[in-house]
Protein backbone atom coordinates (compact mmCIF):
# COMPACT_ATOMS: atom_id res chain seq x y z
CA UNK A 1 0.00 0.00 0.00
CA UNK A 2 1.10 3.52 -0.68
CA UNK A 3 0.30 6.53 1.42
CA UNK A 4 -1.52 9.62 0.27
CA UNK A 5 -0.26 13.18 0.76
CA UNK A 6 -1.48 13.12 4.36
CA UNK A 7 0.54 9.97 5.05
CA UNK A 8 -2.57 7.81 5.39
CA UNK A 9 -2.33 4.38 3.74
CA UNK A 10 -4.59 3.94 0.73
CA UNK A 11 -5.33 0.93 -1.40
CA UNK A 12 -6.49 0.57 -4.98
CA UNK A 13 -10.27 0.74 -5.28
CA UNK A 14 -11.43 -2.53 -6.91
CA UNK A 15 -14.61 -0.80 -8.14
CA UNK A 16 -12.47 1.69 -10.04
CA UNK A 17 -10.98 -1.11 -12.08
CA UNK A 18 -14.35 -2.55 -13.09
CA UNK A 19 -15.72 0.92 -13.90
CA UNK A 20 -12.72 1.61 -16.15
CA UNK A 21 -13.01 -1.80 -17.82
CA UNK A 22 -16.76 -1.32 -18.36
CA UNK A 23 -16.09 2.08 -19.91
CA UNK A 24 -13.46 0.62 -22.22
CA UNK A 25 -15.88 -2.10 -23.31
CA UNK A 26 -18.67 0.43 -23.90
CA UNK A 27 -16.36 2.65 -25.96
CA UNK A 28 -15.19 -0.33 -28.05
CA UNK A 29 -18.76 -1.39 -28.85
CA UNK A 30 -19.82 2.20 -29.59
CA UNK A 31 -16.91 2.96 -31.90
CA UNK A 32 -17.29 -0.43 -33.62
CA UNK A 33 -20.67 0.85 -34.78
CA UNK A 34 -19.38 4.35 -35.62
CA UNK A 35 -21.74 5.94 -33.08
CA UNK A 36 -20.75 9.19 -31.36
CA UNK A 37 -21.14 9.63 -27.61
CA UNK A 38 -23.81 12.23 -28.32
CA UNK A 39 -25.77 9.86 -30.56
CA UNK A 40 -25.49 6.99 -28.07
CA UNK A 41 -26.74 9.32 -25.35
CA UNK A 42 -29.75 10.28 -27.47
CA UNK A 43 -30.49 6.66 -28.33
CA UNK A 44 -30.24 5.58 -24.67
CA UNK A 45 -31.98 8.60 -23.16
CA UNK A 46 -28.78 9.73 -21.42
CA UNK A 47 -26.75 12.93 -21.60
CA UNK A 48 -23.61 12.80 -23.75
CA UNK A 49 -21.45 13.97 -20.85
CA UNK A 50 -22.74 11.05 -18.77
CA UNK A 51 -21.77 8.63 -21.56
CA UNK A 52 -18.32 10.25 -21.67
CA UNK A 53 -17.90 9.91 -17.90
CA UNK A 54 -18.96 6.25 -18.02
CA UNK A 55 -16.44 5.55 -20.77
CA UNK A 56 -13.69 7.16 -18.67
CA UNK A 57 -14.67 5.06 -15.64
CA UNK A 58 -15.78 8.09 -13.65
CA UNK A 59 -19.37 6.96 -13.06
CA UNK A 60 -20.77 3.84 -11.47
CA UNK A 61 -23.70 2.74 -13.62
CA UNK A 62 -26.88 1.02 -12.50
CA UNK A 63 -28.32 -2.09 -14.12
CA UNK A 64 -31.06 0.12 -15.57
CA UNK A 65 -28.40 2.23 -17.29
CA UNK A 66 -26.59 -0.86 -18.58
CA UNK A 67 -29.90 -2.02 -20.04
CA UNK A 68 -30.49 1.36 -21.76
CA UNK A 69 -27.00 1.33 -23.25
CA UNK A 70 -27.30 -2.28 -24.39
CA UNK A 71 -30.65 -1.64 -26.09
CA UNK A 72 -29.29 1.48 -27.79
CA UNK A 73 -26.36 -0.54 -29.15
CA UNK A 74 -28.56 -3.48 -30.14
CA UNK A 75 -26.64 -5.76 -27.79
CA UNK A 76 -27.37 -7.97 -24.79
CA UNK A 77 -26.55 -6.54 -21.38
CA UNK A 78 -23.96 -9.29 -20.96
CA UNK A 79 -22.14 -8.01 -24.05
CA UNK A 80 -21.31 -4.82 -22.19
CA UNK A 81 -19.77 -6.64 -19.23
CA UNK A 82 -15.97 -6.65 -19.20
CA UNK A 83 -14.02 -9.81 -18.54
CA UNK A 84 -12.42 -10.17 -15.13
CA UNK A 85 -8.71 -9.33 -15.10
Amino acid sequence: MQGNSAGTPCSRDPLLDVKVRFGQRLRALRTEQNISQEKLGEMAGLHRTFVSMVERGERNVTLATVEKLAKALGRRMADLMPDAP
